[in-house]
């Protein structure tokens, strides 16, 4: 039986499952499929114990992961990378209020959007607030962060 991850086998087998895919969603398919084929082929070589048939898993899973990944809601609501090894950082820019000024609080989230969600429809208790309201307020000084957190990846049985 041919190995599945050797030669041009791999490189048809990525093809065939990235066609149709497009952009962003791609190029995340891409990654996670190169994740899944390098996670594979280590816990085949590593000498661990397992049982079943890994050919025929394979084969199962990728199809699997294919069908799956590009519909998660995620990937339509947030930005999703997928990492390229077991460790990875997460980047995350946050933009606060520098000063205390009418309505606002030094440190409080400019444009958080549970902020903005409460006063578009009100529930604050108030009347739901105009979009330029929303915007922020001008002439107001910001702070600007870039939040750095590392991840580890774990591994799960399945």
């Amino acid at each position: 039986m041919e190995n599945l991850f050797e030669g041009n086998n791999w490189d048809n087998t990525r093809d065939a499952l990235l066609e149709g895919l497009e952009g962003t969603k791609r190029d995340v398919m891409s990654s996670v499929l190169n994740n899944t084929k390098v996670a594979l082929a280590e816990s085949a070589t590593a000498g661990a114990t397992q049982a079943g048939n890994i050919a025929t898993l394979n084969k199962v899973i990728l199809p699997v992961i294919r069908r799956v990944m590009p519909t998660v809601i995620a990937n339509e609501i947030i930005g999703v990378q997928p990492m390229t090894g077991p460790v990875g950082q997460i980047h995350t820019l946050r933009v606060r209020y520098a000063d205390n000024a009418a309505g606002v609080t030094a440190g409080q989230e400019a444009l958080s959007p549970f902020d903005i969600a409460k006063s578009y429809s009100g529930a604050d208790g108030t009347a739901p607030a105009a979009t330029a309201a929303m915007e922020g307020t001008a002439g107001n000084r910001m702070s600007i962060q870039v939040m750095k957190q590392t991840v580890e990846a774990k591994t799960r049985k399945l």
